[in-house]
């Protein structure tokens, strides 16, 4: 047979878990007390912390400055040097003001083959489409669309 553990109303000592938690909790208490008219409070803490830091950023931008407005070597035996931002963007600019512009990248085209020469569809999922039925189909619908227009009369307009 196993023996059963007894519950909380039945043990000797129901209390005792809360005693330690409440034990805990005074000592948490007493030791912050203890510490806070040393100076040792949240804000002090923090403002320690922000002071740290803003030291370190300070130290950083003024090395990255120093970087940013100086000659000097990233890699001697390669050939590879650093120069001022300034210096940088003046030959960039002069660079890009002696070309001409160009695309960033190549303009591709669908290039007509002998499928669609032949009269079929360069997308063949997509039925070929009808302007007129279209215009006729909003019209139908109670739209006002704009009356199909012949390529004859297209061409006439033009001067």
């Amino acid at each position: 047979m196993s023996e059963t553990t007894p519950s909380i109303s039945q043990r000797r000592h129901p209390y005792l878990p809360g005693l330690w938690l409440a034990t805990g909790f005074l000592g948490l208490a007493s030791l912050a007390f203890i510490l806070r008219p040393l100076g040792v409070t949240s804000n002090t803490v923090t403002e320690s912390a922000a002071k740290v830091r803003l030291e370190k950023l300070a130290k950083l931008r003024q090395e990255q400055e120093k970087l940013a407005d100086s000659y000097g070597w990233v890699d001697k035996s390669k050939g590879v040097a650093h120069i001022p931002i300034s210096k940088a963007m003046d030959l960039i600019v002069s660079q890009l003001r002696s070309t001409p512009p160009r695309p960033a990248y190549a303009i591709t085209t669908i290039q007509p083959s002998a499928i669609s020469a032949a009269g079929y569809p360069l997308y063949p999922e997509l039925p070929p489409v009808d302007p007129n039925a279209v215009a006729a189909s909003v019209k139908a619908d109670g739209g006002s669309a704009p009356a199909p227009v012949a390529a004859a009369q297209i061409q006439a307009k033009k001067p």
